[in-house]
């Protein structure tokens, strides 16, 4: 379950709601847009009142006014002012004032001063004979109590608000403190008190005709539900509590009422449920024009994508929040906000940034006083100084934020605190303190926190306890597949398990360690490209392509005016300037697309699902003599590698984590790119086939492979392998084996039994042969080898004729300009005609949206072109698996065989040689691998640079025979 979302729905519902609901005083509507600080609101009560065009009697009102629309410090920072002025003209005004400002110090996490607001306030309550006021004061010091854990205090705060509220016949309050009373019980674990404690409420608000407490009573009920393990009971209790507030037009109910519906979902693990929860309580809060709402959303959904894999689009929708909250002057939430990023920064390893930003977080806390934003700010200071290597730094911040969490007496941020010291304490050596430290909360009350108990796994690993481990580990891989498994098929389940390979390698780990390599083996293939094997048709037997939306198409609209806007703007100083207005827009208008694509994406089904389960004797099946299979599985601190042949299982582990191989990967892809001498390319390669293939080779388990097909991840997707340099025999790798890439090694089977591919129906399309008059060359020289191929040169290559040849099983050879979009990679394009009207789906451009939405039956897809075959990642370059990130990968998932694609810039007319290689290969009768290989050894052999280790041939296609055709070496 989401946390972030849990504990803001908690606090805003159950707290909020319940405390002040029945209050039917308003202020005339105050402005959240003016942006003043609560800290710098003036003190005089007429400055303070015509600032905020309100009556200066009516202060009080307009504090209120902002507390219901969450701003908790500008409602107490307008208190403060009205408590000075109502102290010398008001008594009955202060005591109603003080509660209220307990009530916000609450919210804003200010136990102790809060509690001292209501013990002033019920001192003057009682000096003045205010008896009805005593109620309320009696409910928030219970809430109060409530939240610092004080459960029997509570009790007694809340029998006391029934008391007084039953002596002066407050029906209202009354029932008000009944609706609390279970909330005690609750955290008790008294769950069957609490629930006829609800129920009994619900029973007394219907008796007296209160439609609101019954809606809240409902909600409660339902956040019970969640608590005890049965979210899916909740899921009509909040749509009654939704109509009841919709009924009332109590908007601010309503909102919650579909936030705690997000909680629920995100409880039964189906994220994408809960985003359009969210969605809609942001829909209700723009309509409604509920600005501090809308910037809460916002922070929820940011938490929700990034919980599904989307870093990028989580930062995006965090930006958007803190603007508001900034303008707005709510201090505490920008600080919030501020730890938000440093959390997400964290995760995509940018740990310096990240610290930073967790400093200015604390900062901020510090400045207004809430002391349980401070201690999470100083948890996740804690694990950015461990991420960056200050070990020291990240147990002295552990263990003040420790010692803070605790002094709030806030059982949630005690469990975030534990949590960061448990795996602070693994990471440093100390397994166990490390379990310890995970075991609170207990493993019962957390069933689905995978966190914690791939941290026990962890720890029970460090301590030889390898059967605990093992249990552990396979409930943390569990629940991840639970989770994932409710994602349609599209970019939120395909970026789910960006970032979550931790806990498949800590059971890999296991698995190994009791021997298992066989347990290990299946493990480590059933993570590298999972989504994209889903999809796969040769293997799924079909899959529905992507489906839009009404709004969805709205918004590629928008997205296609802004890209021509773009296109039209001069140079000038105020062009330059619109342009940046612009290129924001269309980023945030294409993030909101990948939304809609991800909310109408099919549902997987039952068999594809099922895609996962392997066994060894089937994959070794599927291989040919000389073939072997190399399967990566790339995590923090380790490596591991699986080879498999038809006789034999083989692992080796090697000690590089995922950020230190993607540098690695990074630099040698650099060298190679620059075209000039090749000995620091050459030494980069060494080092590489050393590290991933070295030791292979030195056991012999690699010996009489002449065809290696890699299942790649993590950085390794973005990794030549042909271009592999062997110091000891002076050859690159393809010189001694023909490479091809699978997404996973469920598509292994597939391949076993393609059909021999013929080119005789082969369609070339080069749109720009004037601006890359390479590509005509190429064009002209496919021709001449196959002479029944269609030619589509300049205007006669379009995007209707693309997709005819695509979906018509031809092979199709693109050579064009390529668009890589590494923060939305949706939007990677390939170019391929002109612009003939208004219509995005005619625009010139082939684009990774466009392609999931089709149905590619072509054998053979040729993507000539800069960065065809790289799959985006908005996390970091290179740090994603083969999925549905890239031009390349999306064709696989829409139904091409196989595709031939460049993972870097290449130069136009190499690339018109290349090409005409690989299909007198082709024409040979060799399958693609084998003439891509034949093409990239006639270029060594010819010293034609280094631009042919760009090319990679990916998918399920193999021949049925001739599986070890030699290719033939040209010499030099």
């Amino acid at each position: 379950m989401n946390r972030a979302l849990w504990r803001r729905v908690r606090g805003a519902l159950l707290a909020g709601a319940v405390a002040a609901c029945t209050s039917k005083e308003r202020a005339p509507p105050v402005s959240l847009a003016r942006g003043e600080a609560p800290l710098t609101l003036s003190a005089d009560p007429a400055s303070l009142a015509t600032m905020l065009g309100v009556a200066p009697e009516s202060l009080f009102a307009a504090g209120r006014e902002f507390y219901q629309r969450d701003a908790f410090d500008s409602a107490r920072a307008i208190w403060h002012v009205e408590a000075a002025r109502a102290s010398t003209t008001d008594s009955a005004t202060l005591g109603r004032t003080l509660m209220w400002l307990g009530l916000a110090e609450r919210h804003l996490g200010n136990l102790p001063l809060a509690l001292a607001q209501e013990q002033q306030a019920l001192a003057v309550q009682r000096r003045l004979g205010l008896d009805r006021e005593l109620s309320r004061t009696f409910n928030s010091m219970g809430l109060i109590a409530w939240d610092q854990g004080h459960y029997a205090l509570a009790l007694v705060h809340f029998d006391s608000a029934t008391v007084t509220a039953q002596r002066n016949g407050d029906s209202v309050g009354v029932i008000r403190a009944a609706l609390n009373v279970p909330l005690v019980h609750v955290e008790l674990g008294d769950f069957l008190t609490a629930r006829q404690g609800f129920v009994t409420v619900a029973a007394a608000a219907r008796s007296i005709g209160n439609e609101q407490f019954l809606a809240n009573a409902l909600a409660n009920l339902a956040m019970l539900e969640v608590r005890v393990g049965d979210p899916s009971a909740a899921i009509p209790l909040l749509h009654q509590a939704r109509t009841l507030y919709h009924r009332l037009d109590y908007r601010p109910g309503e909102a919650n009422a579909l936030g705690q519906l997000a909680t629920a979902w995100s409880a039964l693990g189906n994220l994408q449920r809960a985003i359009a929860a969210a969605d809609s309580d942001l829909a209700l809060a723009r309509a409604d024009g509920l600005v501090q709402e809308v910037a809460s959303i916002l922070e929820v959904l940011s938490d929700l994508h990034l919980e599904a894999g989307s870093p990028r689009l989580a930062l995006l929708r965090l930006r958007e929040a803190d603007s508001i909250d900034v303008a707005l002057g709510l201090r505490t939430e920008h600080g919030k906000n501020l730890r938000r990023s440093a959390a997400i920064l964290l995760g995509m390893g940018e740990a310096a940034t990240a610290v930073r930003r967790a400093e200015a977080a604390l900062q901020v806390h510090h400045a207004v006083a809430a002391r349980g934003e401070a201690a999470l700010d100083r948890v996740l200071l804690a694990q950015g100084l461990s991420a960056a290597g200050d070990d020291a730094g990240a147990a002295r911040e552990s263990e003040v934020a420790a010692r803070d969490a605790g002094a709030t007496d806030n059982p949630s941020i005690m469990r975030d605190a534990a949590a960061a010291a448990a795996q602070i304490a693994l990471d440093q050596g100390h397994p166990k303190r490390a379990l310890r430290l995970a075991m609170h909360p207990r493993p019962e009350q957390s069933p689905n926190d995978w966190t914690l108990m791939h941290i026990r796994a962890g720890a029970l690993l460090a301590l030889g306890r390898l059967a605990e481990a093992r249990i552990e580990a396979e409930q943390a891989v569990a629940a991840i597949e639970r989770e994932r498994s409710t994602l349609a098929l599209g970019p939120l389940r395909s970026a789910f398990l960006v970032g979550r390979a931790e806990p498949f390698a800590r059971l890999v780990a296991i698995d190994l360690a009791q021997g298992d390599t066989t347990g290990a083996f299946l493990t480590a293939a059933a993570l590298p490209g999972r989504a994209l094997t889903e999809r796969l048709g040769a293997v799924g037997g079909g899959s529905a392509p992507m489906t839009g939306s009404s709004a969805g198409e709205r918004l590629l609209r928008e997205a296609a005016e802004l890209e021509r806007e773009l296109d039209q703007l001069g140079g000038s100083e105020t062009a330059l300037a619109r342009r940046a207005i612009l290129e924001q827009h269309l980023r945030t208008t294409r993030s909101a697309y990948a939304e809609s694509i991800a909310h109408h994406a099919p549902t997987p089904s039952e068999q594809l699902l099922g895609l996962g389960r392997l066994s060894l004797p089937a994959v070794q099946a599927a291989l040919r003599d000389g073939e072997a299979l190399l399967t990566l599985l790339s995590s923090n601190d380790r490596l591991d590698i699986f080879v498999v042949t038809r006789t034999r299982l083989a692992h080796r582990r090697e000690a590089v984590g995922a950020r230190d191989l993607a540098a690695r990967v990074r630099v040698a892809r650099e060298l190679l790119q620059r075209g000039g001498s090749p000995r620091e390319a050459l030494q980069a390669m060494g080092d590489l086939h050393d590290l991933l293939l070295g030791g292979l080779e030195g056991d012999g388990i690699l010996e009489g492979a002449r065809r290696l097909i890699v299942v790649p991840h993590g950085a390794t997707a973005a990794l030549p392998f042909a271009a592999l340099w062997n110091r000891t025999t002076g050859r690159y790798l393809v010189q001694d084996a023909v490479i091809s890439y699978l997404p996973a090694v469920a598509a292994l089977g597939a391949s076993g039994s393609s059909p021999a591919l013929s080119v005789r129906d082969v369609q070339v399309f080069a749109p720009l042969p004037d601006s890359l008059p390479g590509t005509l060359s190429e064009a002209r020289a496919i021709g001449r080898l196959v002479p029944a191929a269609a030619l589509a040169l300049g205007r006669r290559s379009n995007e209707a004729t693309v997709r005819r040849a695509l979906e018509s099983s031809r092979v199709v050879h693109i050579a064009s300009h390529g668009m890589q979009n590494s923060q939305n990679p949706l939007f990677s394009a390939m170019t391929i005609g002109r612009e003939f009207a208004d219509d995005p789906a005619d625009d010139g451009k082939l684009s990774v949206h466009e392609i999931l939405r089709m149905h590619v039956t072509s054998p053979l897809v040729f993507l000539s072109g800069c960065e065809t075959g790289l799959a985006g990642s908005g996390q970091e370059p290179f740090g994603r698996s083969i999925e549905e990130g890239g031009l390349a990968q999306a064709l696989l998932v829409a139904g091409a065989g196989t595709v031939v694609a460049t993972l870097w810039r290449v130069d136009d007319q190499a690339a018109a040689g290349l090409a005409a290689a690989f299909y007198h290969g082709m024409v040979a009768g060799i399958d693609p691998a084998g003439a891509l290989a034949q093409a990239q050894r006639q270029l060594i052999g010819r010293g034609d640079g280094l631009g042919w280790a760009a090319y990679t041939v990916a998918g399920a296609h193999r021949r049925k025979t001739g599986a070890n055709v030699r290719v033939t070496d040209t010499k030099s």
